[in-house]
């Protein structure tokens, strides 16, 4: 469960501030979908920044299951990201000279697994999405 409290997110561009987030308070259960929606610069891709841990809020704190992703040194973020959170980039974000079954292996490198478990896990990923063609 995501607990979201008085978020905000400020950036210098120049020498203004601007603030793409103020002060947000959010509570999203497991299990739980959510659709964030509005005009650009609107901070919907800073939130979802946060709620994956790819970002730091300038104030406020973005917990996962108790643990304030904030003030984990980037090691632990790092781990945590690999073992609970998934990500859907708008652009694929994909190792061009990587085939389908090397770009999802590297993204379980984080977990510290063994090559032979990083292929089967990457494997039945593929094939579970009906991508197992592109092995």
């Amino acid at each position: 469960m995501y607990q979201l409290r008085g978020v905000t997110k400020q950036y210098r561009r120049a020498k203004d501030t601007v603030e793409a987030l103020a002060g947000i308070d959010l509570t999203i259960g497991d299990g739980d979908r959510l659709v964030i929606q509005g005009p650009t610069g609107g901070g919907k891709s800073t939130l979802l920044q946060m709620l994956g841990g790819l970002d730091r809020p300038t104030a406020g704190s973005v917990e996962l299951d108790g643990t304030d992703l904030a003030k984990l040194p980037e090691a632990r973020l790092t781990k945590v990201r690999a073992e609970s959170i998934g990500f859907v980039f708008q652009s694929f974000n994909l190792i061009p000279t990587l085939n389908a079954q090397e770009n999802v292996e590297t993204a379980l490198v984080p977990l510290g697994l063994k090559v032979a478990d990083r292929r089967e896990r990457a494997a039945e990923a593929l094939k579970s999405v009906g991508l197992g063609e592109r092995l």
